[in-house]
């Protein structure tokens, strides 16, 4: 293993970080996506540095297939966008850039972020980017040029022994960031990692933070759990944690367990359903999604028996507030129902015709012809 050195202010050597050489890590360029190491070559060729990081290489590391890679630089959004053309900048807090390939393909491409106290939306070097990411194993960058890996935290040691580390303080990181403790219980049981007892307790404590999040980004965040492939096991460590009940209600009762109440079977039954659809790498969308979820729930309060066309839109009252405080899409809803309907025998309603808007003729302007 090689070390990155660098020089404090009495002129000493300090060690900086661990650079992990392919033969130490492993991982190889034909498990990277060929997108992004286009993006690093188009980057690096422009003169700056660049690197896959975060989830794609924790993933690699912990021996499962990423869904995502995500390439960070220290090129300003601008140049990126100059040397990338097919690229949008987006975000208003911290400028990021998304680049567009076949398919509805898009890989982020983020500039390094300072560790100023307090802002968010300073651009910095990769070893302040990394004191800035929230957990060690996130906080590893991938050279594709020359295939090592630089590890300014000791996430790799951390992920060797299978274990979540913080990088931000624990009396910070969730104040910052309450989601940060849903994307901690979901590396702990995909990544098989152990959880300290400190950050556990700090989990407990400020699973109430959850509450003041925005519901889109919590909808985004489940969905991402319906679709890990081990959808049944987070859900039911987020209940553990009592943190489910912060991001639906509904389905928080329903896995809240205790001495005299276990988990419902065919609940957690049609979670493990979708999870070996996902795993089998089955075409399914979010609808379909929901519907392993709620069939289960709604056939057990009876609605195989009582289910007609007339309150359809009643049912769909009904998984609405099961959700909230999320927000699945009515279209997801709807569609993920009338599946239910077709299995039950049920006839649904028509679909209703799209909302067509009618533009008012404009205003004749002073140049138009008076009429006669």
């Amino acid at each position: 293993m090689l070390v990155r050195y660098t020089k404090s202010k009495d002129g000493k050597a300090v060690k900086q970080a661990e650079v992990y050489t392919q033969e130490e890590h492993g991982l190889t360029l034909n498990q990277m996506d060929s997108d992004a190491l286009f993006i690093t070559r188009k980057l690096r060729s422009a003169g700056y540095e660049a690197y896959i990081v975060g989830g794609a290489i924790r993933d690699l590391l912990l021996g499962r297939k990423p869904k995502d890679f995500d390439v960070v630089t220290d090129a300003h959004p601008r140049a990126i966008k100059k040397v990338l053309p097919f690229s949008r900048i987006i975000g208003k807090r911290f400028r990021l850039v998304h680049v567009y390939f076949p398919d509805n393909k898009i890989i982020e491409v983020a500039t390094f972020r300072s560790n100023v106290e307090g802002d968010n939306n300073v651009f910095g070097t990769l070893e302040e980017d990394a004191k800035r990411r929230d957990f060690t194993l996130n906080a590893l960058y991938y050279c594709p040029k020359d295939q090592y890996i630089i590890d300014q935290v000791g996430g790799v040691a951390d992920i060797r022994r299978r274990r979540l580390v913080n990088v931000i303080p624990l009396d910070l990181i969730f104040d910052d960031d309450p989601v940060r403790m849903l994307r901690g219980i979901k590396y702990t049981t995909t990544g098989k990692l152990s959880l300290s007892s400190a950050m556990a307790s700090q989990i407990r404590k400020k699973a109430p933070l959850l509450a003041s999040m925005s519901p889109a980004r919590l909808t985004e965040e489940f969905y991402k759990i319906l679709f890990s492939g081990m959808s049944a096991e987070i859900l039911q460590n987020l209940s553990k944690y009592r943190l489910l009940e912060f991001i639906t209600q509904g389905l928080g009762q329903e896995l809240r367990t205790g001495f005299l109440k276990p988990a419902p079977k065919e609940l957690l039954e049609g979670l493990r359903l979708l999870d070996e659809a996902v795993k089998s790498a089955q075409e399914i969308d979010r609808a379909s999604a929901l519907t392993f979820l709620i069939a289960p729930w709604m056939e057990s309060k009876g609605w195989r028996s009582k289910a007609t066309t007339e309150n359809f839109e009643d049912a769909i009252r009904l998984l609405k507030d099961f959700f909230q405080p999320l927000l699945p899409s009515n279209a997801e809803l709807e569609n993920a129902l009338r599946g239910m309907y077709r299995v039950w025998a049920v006839r649904t309603p028509r679909r209703r015709p799209p909302r067509t808007r009618h533009r008012r003729p404009p205003a004749p302007s002073h140049k138009d012809p008076k009429p006669m």
